[in-house]
């Protein structure tokens, strides 16, 4: 949006002080805006210096930013929240108590989340959990993980590698291993229990399936061809395994501390 054109940058009958910010002037109500926030509430009518003055800075701002907040508020327009705009409303509601604006883009990511549940790129749904995250939407953060605990996490375009997920606080961070490992388990048990030789030692069993897997099939297993599972052939895919409870192992250990936490 071009900063000379937007229904702000004139003053008008029902305009009664202009906002400076980045050196441009919106030209708004104090009522409206009193409405809205209980923050310009008690700066336009309360006993602050602002309520005097005709120019009010709001220094640290961004023009374009409070343009659009403005257009959400204001009775004239009440532009909707979109994915485009939510960013730029969400600190500004959050800075000046505007609960009606806040509820509004909580419903918005609600909505967007259940309309969006088979097209939602992996990077939306790692930043609407980290705005759920950061503003405490748990309604929202609860349908982020419902989905996010089925996605890719540690591949080249997994989760992990997400901007804004390394970001997500402990306690959230927590509750998404917390579905992931409740989730492998149920994977992972009823195979190990259809298994003739389960042990109740997971590596032992991990070990017993792929090597029972080996025998079943004829695969080509790097650069030697498996006919009748050869020793070769079962010592590569017995280290695969090994490694790989090697490190679910050395996760869970460094886990263990957040999860105690976590249940106090």
């Amino acid at each position: 949006m071009e900063k000379s054109k937007n229904m702000f940058s004139e003053a008008c009958l029902t305009s009664d002080v202009a906002l400076v910010v980045e050196g441009k002037k919106l030209h708004v109500n104090k009522t409206v805006l009193s409405l809205a926030s209980p923050v310009f509430e008690k700066m336009f009518f309360g006993e602050f210096k602002e309520k005097t003055l005709l120019e009010v800075p709001l220094p640290g701002k961004t023009y374009d930013d409070m343009v659009q907040l403005l257009l959400c508020i204001y009775p004239s327009t009440t532009n909707p929240i979109t994915a485009d705009n939510i960013d730029a409303l969400l600190p500004l509601a959050e800075e000046y108590v505007m609960t009606s604006l806040k509820q509004r883009c909580r419903t918005f990511v609600t909505t967007y989340l259940k309309l969006n549940v088979k097209t939602l790129s992996k990077s939306q749904l790692v930043h609407f959990m980290h705005l759920a995250d950061k503003y405490d939407f748990d309604d929202v953060l609860e349908d982020c993980l419902t989905q996010a605990v089925y996605i890719e996490y540690s591949d080249v375009n997994g989760l992990q590698h997400q901007e804004g997920f390394q970001d997500l606080c402990d306690k959230t961070a927590v509750q998404f291993f917390k579905r992931r490992l409740v989730l492998v388990e149920g994977l992972v048990r009823p195979v190990l229990e259809s298994s003739t030789t389960a042990s109740g030692n997971l590596q032992e069993d991990f070990q017993t399936i792929i090597s029972g897997k080996c025998n079943e099939f004829s695969h080509r297993h790097a650069r030697h061809e498996c006919r009748e599972c050869k020793a070769v052939c079962c010592g590569r895919c017995r280290n695969l395994g090994t490694e790989a409870m090697e490190d679910l192992a050395h996760v869970i250990k460094n886990m263990l501390p957040a999860f105690k936490e976590s249940e106090m």
